[in-house]
């Protein structure tokens, strides 16, 4: 029952993101069913499976960044981009087996921001690194003159 009212509700925005991308105005109009689902199905209701309730917590304790997508432009449903943007990081964490303080911690971040940026940008990181350059808007990748 649980699970059919969670797909109830999630099949249709996916499928409309799928269609029209995250886009607010075709987004908005699910906000209402989703707070009918939460009115009825979340906070509506006590269950007696462990696995459920567990759910259940995680619906309440995350509601007001759960769905967050629905209301703006641009925002991902998912945290893959967060992800990739961190597996650096745990990949330099793990291969140093030392901990990390956060005195060495901060530059490190800082650079691999930076490096992120440039690759999701499509920029090379050790150009703009050389360039003297501050803002990597203004950053642009010069082609070598042969």
């Amino acid at each position: 029952m649980f699970v059919s009212q969670v797909r109830t509700l999630l099949v249709p925005i996916m499928e409309t993101i799928q269609h029209y991308g995250l886009q607010r105005r075709y987004l908005h109009p699910f906000e209402e069913e989703v707070q009918s689902f939460y009115d009825e199905v979340i906070r509506g209701k006590s269950y007696t499976s462990d696995l459920v309730l567990t759910y259940q917590k995680r619906f309440v304790r995350y509601q007001d960044s759960l769905l967050v997508f629905l209301t703006r432009d641009g925002i991902p449903w998912h945290n893959n981009t967060a992800e990739r943007a961190i597996r650096s990081f745990a990949i330099q964490r793990d291969v140093s087996q030392s901990p990390f303080q956060e005195s060495t911690t901060h530059h490190y971040l800082v650079l691999l921001g930076i490096r992120q940026t440039c690759r999701f940008q499509g920029k090379s990181f050790f150009k703009f690194l050389f360039s003297g350059e501050t803002d990597l808007e203004q950053f642009e990748t010069r082609k070598r003159k042969r």
